[in-house]
């Protein structure tokens, strides 16, 4: 059975977020790339007497002044980047759609102040298995189509489960799934496998409306605490959108 599918996480726990600060401030490290002339600047030293410092006193002089000043922007992006990581960031939603006798139909699963984590799992899982069932499928699974869904979706799914110690639906090839085996994955269907395309760029190239307006992956976390509706919504909106791509690439 055909399942267009799409989820938004959120960042790791604000004590995480704590722990990552306190690590960059006790091994805070110049950033790769940085010229000796830029970490001058920002010490205030003239390009005369700069002359006279090597790289590497230069670079320790930098790391012990800018660890003070400059670990919450660099400890911010690198918890800004935890949404990606399943060991430590939740799911705040899971968008689907399907075709069933009534037509096309969609469900969401979400995390809020009645539901945790691991029930909005629990209820995912099980709804998928009674889909199935319930539409009778020649082989009780589901074919999950989904943009990144196969290096990205399904295994933080499938992490977060094992995490919270939720049973996963039968059938689904979480970890290692393979495009046009285990799921239609429409970046891999585009782009050949090890390659991107991101879902806003493919639609632009078929002519399909793009991206809800106002909002991305990087605005989720920030919106999710204030609006989560919005959320919930643009994660719907990234269903209806890969439902078109998958329609193009299959016609």
């Amino acid at each position: 059975m055909n399942i267009y599918i799409d989820i938004e996480t959120l960042r790791s726990p604000e004590q995480h977020r704590l722990e990552i600060l306190e690590d960059v401030k006790a091994n805070f490290k110049a950033p790769s790339g940085i010229t000796k002339g830029a970490m001058a600047k920002d010490l205030g030293i003239d390009d005369k007497a700069a002359k006279f410092i090597s790289a590497g006193d230069m670079k320790a002089q930098w790391e012990d002044k800018m660890a003070a000043t400059k670990s919450d922007q660099v400890a911010q992006a690198q918890w800004e980047k935890t949404s990606f990581n399943p060991d430590v960031a939740p799911i705040a939603c899971m968008c689907i759609g399907f075709y069933s006798a009534h037509g096309y139909q969609s469900a969401v699963f979400e995390t809020n102040e009645l539901t945790n984590e691991a029930e909005m799992l629990q209820e995912f899982h099980g709804y998928i298995t009674s889909l199935c069932v319930a539409n009778s499928t020649d082989i009780k699974k589901p074919n999950f189509i989904g943009h990144n869904i196969a290096k990205f979706d399904l295994p933080f799914i499938w992490k977060r489960s094992v995490i919270n110690n939720v049973e996963t639906c039968r059938g689904v090839k979480w970890m290692d799934a393979r495009h046009g085996v285990n799921c239609f994955d429409t970046m891999v269907a585009w782009a050949g496998f090890g390659n991107r395309i991101s879902a806003d760029n493919l639609c632009k190239i078929l002519n399909i409306k793009g991206k809800t307006d106002g909002m991305d992956g990087s605005k989720v976390y920030d919106t999710w605490q204030v609006d989560p509706q919005k959320v919930i919504n643009y994660c719907h909106d990234d269903v209806a959108l890969v439902k078109e791509i998958h329609k193009r690439l299959t016609k």
